[in-house]
């Protein structure tokens, strides 16, 4: 087993409902070879908070539960007076070093008495959960706790929530504060860029690997070793890149969304031209049909008039042979009328 231990401490922080008295503590322990760890207890190096010491404590196989057990101990407890309290605000992280969104975190508001036992969380993960190493919190056999710890001077009672999101809010200045990171933690950093890298931007955007990324990155840009200390200008563009990852992904996904709606509108277009093409097919069968009727109205026609013309013809004949039968008959009458005025003289 090999332990590397990190503190760090913020001064002067001011929370207004939580009392916070100033000093806040963030201590990293990076275990490795955890499920070789012999022995049911195992605390921290001590850190000091406003003056009072403090220690982590883990139980790897759980204490008495199937699950790892977390505690803060008040190493100054047995130098308090009856009745005194110490009051602390303490929060742990287990991390997920796949996916730092998905750390197993835990927060609350401890009060601390003379001959304090630690006191914390007995079941913190489940030790099933713990050791799948897909899920990223025992990757390589590592396990990586973070905790904050910041005291205060109220007895009041404040929401697991509410601590969880002060000491959020703090995790940016222990960044930009003069973090000294081990190569181990910054190769582990490069890690995580390269292999985020491998997927495709689109991929990035939907995996939400940005705020695992985000931090990477600045451990990266932080980074300060003895014969490879960064320039100012190497350390600007590792904190510009990580910018620029999110834009490309967010690029990335809105090429996507409009090649999507590309394919939509081809769709749409090719229906479009189908139903042209089908009415253009549709038009010329009908024109066709209508030509052919046309033409055989045509030949009707012609027909109607030929049979209108001949009947016209015999109709004109035929008036005259009546015009000249009537005018024959109205003379022979004629004479007939003459002949017998001419005989009625005579009698």
């Amino acid at each position: 087993m090999e332990v590397t231990w990190k503190n760090e401490v913020l001064n002067n922080v001011r929370r207004k409902g939580l009392g916070v008295n100033g000093q806040v503590a963030k201590v990293t322990w990076r275990i490795e070879n955890f499920s070789s760890m012999k022995g049911k207890k195992h605390c921290s190096e001590n850190f000091t908070v406003d003056g009072n010491i403090w220690q982590l404590c883990i139980y790897p196989k759980g204490d008495k539960v199937d699950s790892l057990s977390i505690y803060l101990h008040f190493a100054d407890s047995a130098k308090l007076a009856s009745k005194e309290t110490v009051h602390a605000h303490f929060r742990i992280s287990v991390i997920n070093r796949l996916d730092r969104k998905n750390s197993k975190t835990r927060g609350t508001s401890l009060k601390f008495e003379a001959n304090e036992p630690p006191r914390g969380f007995v079941s913190f993960l489940s030790l099933t959960e713990l050791h799948k190493p897909e899920r990223g919190y025992l990757l390589n056999n590592v396990c990586l706790i973070e905790a904050y710890v910041a005291t205060y001077k109220t007895d009041a009672t404040v929401p697991e929530e509410k601590i969880n999101e002060f000491f959020t809010s703090l995790e940016s200045e222990f960044l930009s504060s003069n973090t000294n990171f081990s190569r181990k933690e910054v190769q582990e950093a490069l890690a995580e860029v390269e292999e985020a890298l491998k997927i495709t931007p689109v991929a990035f955007y939907s995996s939400e690997k940005h705020s695992s990324l985000k931090h990477a990155f600045k451990i990266l840009a932080s980074f300060d070793g003895s014969s490879t200390t960064l320039t100012v200008k190497q350390r600007q563009e590792l904190l510009a890149m990580e910018k620029s990852l999110k834009n490309l992904a967010d690029r990335a996904a809105k090429v996507s969304q409009d090649k999507t709606s590309l394919t939509t509108k081809e769709s749409d277009k090719l229906r479009a031209e189908s139903k042209l093409d089908s009415k253009r097919a549709k038009y010329k069968d009908l024109e066709s049909e209508v030509e052919k009727k046309l033409a055989a109205l045509r030949v009707q026609v012609e027909e109607a008039q030929k049979k209108r013309d001949k009947m016209l013809a015999e109709y004109k004949a035929e008036a005259k042979k009546v015009e000249k039968e009537e005018k024959s008959v109205k003379a022979e009458w004629e004479g007939i009328k003459a002949s017998i005025s001419s005989i009625k003289e005579k009698i």
